[in-house]
């Protein structure tokens, strides 16, 4: 069951495969319909008139022109990287827990948090909730607008695409009215990794590929998740097959035969994995074939293994990587 959570998550960031791959998706610039929202957006104010609250129009990401409260208060969030909101200091009233409750590396932030099932959500759960604003990922296959169309008649529901995540906390502090706690967060994540940066004193030039190992599988990601922090902020290079064959054709991870290891591994290798190192040396491990210690990175110790807690890119899992980076990699 663990291992089928997990893979869904990959999915969804991608989506994320479950809860864990979840941590995957494509890296495109924000779409020209959120961005034109951010820039044409209107306000009404209804309160004086009503008692309604105040609200504006915006437009989601797969075009959508919805009327959203200006400060929601009971948001239902349904995607894999709820730091992403976290880190903006919004906490929704539910979200999708069962995918990502026991997979995150924030478990303490749940608290008063209802879990409304799967990433499309639970109905009947949502509704007695009484949100005022739903988020929707639409970033993976499993979106459908048919749940769209049911959940916005519980309350104004917008869409979102996976992107970087700087692009979508961007996006969220847009949505939310916390476009200045945004742009803190981005600011102040790039200065203090800059710094832990200096302080690991990393290879300049030299390629890593990112591995994620759930059971007798391994699956290897493209530029999501970890690996988004592997490429993007610790800047290494994607070995060659990973780009060719993921980043390229913006897949999020793929699952590939022992056979093929060798040809997606870099100089470095990133191994997200559940078992200790005595599990990875136990003779049914992949970890103890031949083929794996052919590997040159194998060969000259160049491999870092990482819980699977760690395949997620909000900001909350990267601040908190970012402590444990020295030590994961013996600095």
């Amino acid at each position: 069951m663990k291992a089928t959570r997990k893979l869904g998550t990959l999915t969804l960031m991608i989506t994320l495969i479950g809860a864990l791959l979840s941590a995957c998706g494509s890296q495109a610039e924000p779409s020209t319909t959120t961005a034109e929202a951010k820039s044409g957006e209107s306000t009404t104010s209804t309160q004086a008139e009503s008692g309604q609250s105040e609200t504006k129009s915006y437009t989601d990401s797969l075009g959508h022109t919805v009327e959203i409260p200006v400060n929601a208060k009971r948001i239902i969030f349904t995607g894999s990287d709820l730091g992403d909101l976290l880190a903006l200091d919004v906490k929704p009233v539910g979200a999708a827990l069962g995918i990502i409750g026991d997979q995150i590396a924030y478990p303490e932030l749940l608290d008063g948090i209802e879990d409304v099932g799967d990433l499309q959500g639970d109905l009947e759960k949502i509704t007695s909730l009484s949100p005022d604003l739903i988020l929707l990922d639409a970033g993976g296959s499993y979106y459908e607008e048919n749940q769209y169309t049911l959940l916005s008649k519980i309350a104004p529901t917008v869409t979102y695409d996976r992107l970087s995540t700087n692009e979508r906390v961007k996006v969220f502090g847009d949505i939310l009215g916390k476009e200045q706690a945004a742009e803190d967060w981005i600011e102040t994540y790039a200065e203090q990794f800059e710094q832990v940066r200096n302080q690991l004193d990393l290879p300049t030039g030299v390629t890593a590929s990112v591995f994620l190992q759930l059971g007798k599988d391994m699956y290897v990601m493209g530029n999501s998740a970890l690996a988004e922090t592997v490429y993007d902020t610790l800047q290494f290079t994607p070995a060659p097959k990973v780009k060719e064959s993921l980043i390229d054709k913006n897949e999020p991870f793929a699952n590939i035969s022992s056979e093929l290891l060798p040809e997606f591994a870099g100089e470095y290798l990133f191994v997200l994995t559940d078992l200790s190192e005595e599990e990875r040396n136990n003779s049914d491990s992949i970890m103890t074939t031949d083929i794996w210690k052919s590997i040159p990175a194998v060969k000259k110790n160049k491999v870092y293994y990482l819980n699977t807690k760690w395949n997620f890119d909000d900001p909350i899992t990267k601040e908190r990587l970012m402590d444990e980076l020295p030590s994961i990699l013996g600095k």
